[in-house]
């Protein structure tokens, strides 16, 4: 059946619904229900992001039978990896990121990424050259199985020179297609700042995860350097997860690398710190941590009252006045991960469901995130 025959035999939600997540990855549970009821297609569907992160990582171990066993890989998801993988199952084919001015981690544009597995390892893999996911040893020149979507970026910002009627009219955003927004968009924190600052730990991270890419051309060489990048992530992943384990690197039967002395230096100081505070040391927030570190880490941009409600109001309701009707909304909070300030997140999600709620017939908001804290 013809892409355009699919969208016409669609089945349409009396009011456009809106599922408000804490994780974001939850929201991707919506989209795959919407699909299994016919509201979305198969293949096909646009996913318009508000974000301060990109959230289209890929988490290294995945494989791609994984990522196209339907709802299967809902549980193997992550709030920074959960979109790529539905790009493989073909159940997204474009992607638009819409992203503050604060954050930068791809740049303006758009372009065309194959997502496939590698054909050795059968890992889930892209094709893209952008630092993004050379960082993370993600690119592979060869891949089966592979899907092509389309990455658009653009910035929305309260700046005098950001014409959205402009900036609408440029998008295309073609129908159907969900609207995908994280409150951290509009206050965003790095929670890494916060742990251990006072040793300044996170620029201590940067020497240990750094990544330095010297030559993106020569393909060849690049995938060298792909094969050094895994074996460096998957060492200090081995590094930290005995440390979780045992807290000391004494009995550590692993390879003895610069990267081991790195964090062997690393963890009296640590250590020290965690000390002084009366606290175990929490390893494994430390890698992560680190994992952030190698492309200069995460954007940050706590906003001011008025600058959210501004936000909200001048740049937010007119960009979506001039689009069409997306099928279904999901709304991220992001903040149990410290992402959007916990003291804001109630502003700014109250602020942007009165938004929804005046541009869109919409069904009354439904708070999964209240329904997930009353079964634990």
């Amino acid at each position: 059946m013809s892409e355009s025959k699919s969208i016409e035999n669609l089945k349409r939600f009396k009011k456009i619904p809106i599922y408000v997540v804490e994780e974001h990855n939850d929201a991707l549970q919506f989209i795959y229900s919407a699909i299994g009821g016919k509201k979305l297609p198969l293949e096909g569907t646009t996913l318009l992001h508000l974000d301060a992160h990109p959230d289209m990582l890929i988490d290294r171990k995945l494989k791609g039978e994984e990522a196209r066993a339907g709802r299967k890989v809902l549980q193997l998801l992550q709030i920074e990896n959960w979109i790529v993988p539905a790009a493989a199952a073909g159940h997204i084919k474009r992607v638009v990121w819409i992203r503050p001015p604060w954050a930068n981690q791809f740049a303006d544009g758009s372009r065309f990424i194959h997502v496939g597995d590698h054909p050795v390892t059968g890992f889930l893999r892209v094709d893209s050259k952008e630092n993004y996911y050379l960082s993370d040893a993600l690119y592979s020149s060869q891949l089966v199985n592979k899907r092509k979507f389309m990455l658009t970026v653009a910035e929305l910002s309260n700046r005098a020179d950001c014409d959205i009627e402009q900036l609408s009219n440029q998008l295309a955003i073609d129908v159907p297609f969900v609207l995908d927004i994280d409150l951290d968009f509009f206050s965003t924190a790095n929670p890494f700042l916060n742990i251990y600052e006072s040793i300044g730990l996170y620029d201590l991270l940067e020497d240990i995860f750094r990544f330095d890419l010297l030559e993106k051309d020569d393909i060849e060489a690049l995938e060298l350097i792909m094969q050094s990048r895994e074996q460096q992530l998957q060492e200090l992943e081995d590094l930290f997860l005995h440390l979780e384990e045992h807290g000391n690197l004494t009995e550590y039967k692993g390879n003895k690398s610069e990267h081991y002395h790195k964090v062997f230096n690393l963890v009296p100081i640590i250590m020290q710190e965690a000390k002084r505070l009366g606290e175990r040391p929490d390893w494994w927030a430390v890698f992560a941590g680190g994992c952030t570190r190698d492309q200069g880490g995460l954007p940050h941009h706590i906003s001011t009252e008025d600058e959210i409600k501004q936000t909200i109001e001048n740049c937010l309701k007119p960009f979506l006045e001039r689009l069409p009707k997306p099928v279904l909304i999901t709304l991220a909070r992001s903040t149990d991960d410290g992402y959007c300030p916990p003291q804001q997140v109630e502003l700014i999600q109250s602020h942007v469901l009165r938004i929804l709620k005046e541009v869109y017939d919409s069904e009354e908001p439904v708070l999964h995130y209240l329904q997930r804290d009353a079964k634990e």
